[in-house]
């Protein structure tokens, strides 16, 4: 790896000397602040006037309307305090301490820089500290890219938008002409609200920038001012962090290996098909025989509504109490215990809100377990049940204690997880038993949520083997809690403001963020403003949900009227081949897991981290790649079988076997409603387990489990190219060109399979070829070398090839 350098330097016309890492290069004299690593400009200040100056501050008093956990945040128009002029006021071998100054020559502004490998880090501070606005302008050019920004549905690129920071409601669909506030604010979405929006971007300059700051953050992407981009904190002080590499998975590795973080290794359930059923004992038993019955593979069965549910005029909606509704589930005790025989873990859900005329509201109104108001009385507002709601406060120890007592209780019935939802909730006004600003604690508190669900289940898992939660609100540090987020409430339509178009870019969006085991609701879940989800919709949402590091399906607020996997016989067929190649793909996950762990690189991945050099792919926000060989090109619109394809650099092979190209290249491909445009990168392995797994957790024969088929694998291999893949457990695959077209195995020829149990043989029959190897290989033939290493195993070997 060659040496990185970072210059950060006051210039003016004049470019310093190439100093050694983590040198700052000084001017004699300079007005603008700049960042370069090594001939690579990062960052430069620009100077204008107002927001636009190079640095500014002012103190100012914003408006918040709250409504259905949406905000209306309305700005102050008091004037800014413009600072034009920057100069570092002392430098040592790691440590520079700048000031940006007035007209007057007063401080307005001072940065402290330090710099490590790949790592710059710039804190910055208004002189005054009655000041609690903070804005820094730095140059735009015309090619410039800004990816990211957490669960951001519109797009990856941002180029051109406002992106305002402020953990909220995404709404029932989104205004994504512009970046003004709807009619409706208080329903429909902003075109940047989100539930787990986060103040972080790719920059296809070579770094991740990320401001670290609790506040409100915004950022103008050359949209105000197309020759200027801005990044303005509601605070006196925060840190502006740059993380350079050589490649933006370089980048994207230091940034999570800092601030950002990373995910902890999920259980290998995570990895397997989930499925709800709701409405009680009897449906649940019958719904988890039915799944058997049909040989469709699954471990998990959530269950929402083990707290009780009503109808109403919205749909069913779910009790707001915290514990079992015994009513409804008498014996639920039983009912884990026989899904356990059965290899299916049940998941409950949790939330932290505490509404009136529920039990839980009494008991938490005895034990002082409210978030408050001004006046030291529960904060109520109207919630998703329509009554006065409150939050439990999570800064207030007994209050924790409170909230996880009801944690363990699941836990305790025989529970192994459960969905832990909302969290963006937190009055901006509101008094915690801490003392915080509520203006900063309002984006930790989905933080204190998921950290508090972590704690419980590490008591009682503390390898993380089993048990997980999964949450859709985030902040800083609610991945390193995490172990699986999902995108939220999408619309049961085709629409692409907020149906299933938008589940890409949020999962490649939060990516960048230092999230990588992610998932989304099976046709979505908001009913409200738009039709039910039909029989084409569940189509194409499965095999994207099958094509995701999660598959899960949801019932919807409408469970009787939206389509499920039960409506009809070719729809069961349809989810059943889907899920059974989700799970079979549980080893390519897992060592996907592993490498994010080890790497932050995410599962799903946007275009522009494996073929950065195509231009392209920095815009493209309706493709991904599993790891960095499987692209994936859903359709993502009613009644249409073709799309265009971007394939990005290299050499590829469609996985039907039906063509292959070299990249980059655009074209058509077309998909009836029940396949996905899917394509390999040459020289691709990819690990599966053999397709009569039922389930990844243990279970009681005749259920076939992870430890059942521990010990085969059935590779997908696309020769004709150099890819490694490396599983959890070590076993590496390593793929070479070869020049060799008959199969062989350790150099010996292989002959046809003479019969279904044959093994050192090559079987034909299907319209694929599978190689069924007698050992470990090495596999040569078809143009490639296929070597294997690690414990032994039965192998067999599926060739992807093309004409």
């Amino acid at each position: 790896m060659r040496r990185l350098v970072i210059v950060v330097a006051a210039l003016l016309g004049c470019a310093p000397a190439v100093p050694t890492l983590s040198t700052f290069a000084l001017p004699v004299e300079g007005k603008t602040l700049a960042v370069k690593a090594g001939s690579v400009e990062l960052l430069r200040g620009t100077s204008g006037s107002q927001a636009y100056a190079q640095a500014a501050v002012r103190n100012a008093r914003a408006r918040h309307e709250m409504q259905f956990g949406s905000w209306r945040i309305t700005d102050g128009n008091q004037a800014w305090i413009e600072a034009n002029d920057f100069t570092w006021d002392s430098v040592a071998t790691e440590l520079g301490k700048g000031s940006y100054r007035n007209a007057a020559g007063d401080v307005v502004v001072s940065v402290e820089a330090r710099a490590t490998e790949g790592a710059l880090e710039l804190k910055f501070a208004a002189k005054d500290p009655a000041m609690n606005r903070l804005s820094l302008s730095f140059a735009c050019s015309e090619t410039d890219h800004f990816l990211g920004f957490g669960a951001q549905a519109d797009g990856v690129d941002h180029r051109g938008h406002t992106v305002a920071l402020w953990t909220s409601e995404p709404g029932i669909g989104k205004r994504i002409v512009d970046d003004e506030y709807p009619e409706a604010w208080m329903l429909e979405g902003t075109r940047h609200a989100s539930s787990y929006g986060m103040p972080t971007f790719l920059s296809n300059r070579g770094f991740i920038a990320v401001a670290q700051t609790d506040a409100r953050a915004v950022f103008e992407l050359c949209s105000v001012n197309n020759t200027s981009w801005r990044v303005e904190a509601w605070s006196n002080t925060f840190t502006l962090w740059l993380f350079h590499g050589d490649s933006p998975a370089q980048a994207l590795t230091r940034a999570t290996a800092g601030v950002l973080g990373r995910q902890p290794r999920p259980p290998p359930v995570a990895f397997a098909p989930w499925n709800d059923a709701i409405f009680g004992p009897a449906e649940v038993r019958r719904f988890a025989k039915y799944l058997r019955d049909n040989d469709v593979p699954s471990s998990v069965i959530w269950t929402e509504d083990f707290r009780g549910g009503r109808e109403n005029a919205q749909g069913y909606r779910l009790k707001e109490e915290w514990d079992l509704d015994r009513t409804l589930y008498p014996d639920a005790e039983a009912i884990a215990r026989e899904l356990a025989s059965e290899g299916i873990d049940w998941h409950a859900y949790f939330n932290t809100f505490i509404v009136e005329n529920e039990r839980i509201f009494s008991e938490a109104t005895a034990g002082n377990h409210f978030v408050k108001n001004a006046k030291g009385t529960p904060y109520l507002f109207d919630g998703v049940t329509f009554k006065p709601t409150g939050l439990a406060d999570l800064s207030r120890a007994e209050t924790r204690e409170w909230v996880k007592g009801y944690l363990r209780q699941a836990l305790d019935i025989g529970f192994k997880g459960w969905m832990a939802d909302f969290a963006e909730w937190l009055p901006h006004d509101a008094v915690l038993a801490s003392g915080e600003n509520p203006l900063e604690a309002h984006n930790r508190y989905p933080t204190d949520w998921v950290r508090l669900n972590a704690e419980v289940l590490k008591e009682r898992d503390p390898n993380g083997e089993r048990l997980l939660f999964f949450s859709r609100a985030g902040w800083f540090g609610a991945n390193r809690y995490s172990p699986v987020v999902w995108a939220g409430d999408q619309r049961t339509d085709f629409q692409r403001d907020d149906g299933m178009f938008t589940v890409v870019p949020m999962g490649i969006n939060l990516g960048l963020s230092g999230v990588s085991t992610y998932g989304h609701d099976i046709a979505g879940y908001q009913s409200g403003t738009n039709p039910n989800s039909t029989k084409e919709l569940f189509f194409r949402w499965t095999s994207l949900g099958a094509l995701s590091p999660v598959m899960r399906t949801h019932h919807g607020i409408d469970p009787r009227d939206n389509w499920s996997l039960e409506k009809d016989a070719e729809t069961l067929a349809h989810y059943r081949r889907w899920a059974k190649f989700h799970i079979q793909l549980f080893p390519f996950f897992d060592g996907l897991s592993r490498e994010a762990e080890e790497t932050g690189l995410p599962i799903m991945r946007g275009l522009f981290l494996e073929a950065p050099q195509d231009p392209a792919t920095w815009t493209i926000a309706d493709e991904y790649v599993l790891g960095r060989s499987l692209l994936v090109a859903p359709i993502f619109d009613q009644g249409v079988t073709q799309r265009a394809v971007h394939v990005p650099t290299g050499a590829w092979v469609a996985l039907d076997g039906s063509a292959s190209v070299t990249g980059p290249v655009d074209l058509m491909a077309t998909a009836a409603v029940g396949e996905v445009p899917l394509w390999l990168k040459r020289g691709a392995v990819i690990p599966r387990l053999p397709e009569r797994v039922d389930t990844l957790v243990p279970a009681d024969a005749p259920t076939v489990d992870l430890d059942d088929v521990k010990n085969e694998r059935v590779l997908l291999w696309a020769p004709g190219g150099t890819e490694t893949f490396v599983e959890r457990d070590g076993t590496s695959y390593a793929s070479t060109p070869g020049s060799e077209s008959a199969f062989a195995e350790a150099g010996a020829p292989l002959p046809d399979c003479a019969n279904a149990t044959q093994r050192g043989c090559v079987a034909r029959g299907t319209g694929r070829i599978v190689v069924r190897l007698a050992g470990a290989g090495p596999l040569s033939g078809s143009q490639g070398v296929l070597t294997i290493t690690g414990p032994a195993r039965t192998i067999d070997v599926e060739v992807v090839t093309a004409p």
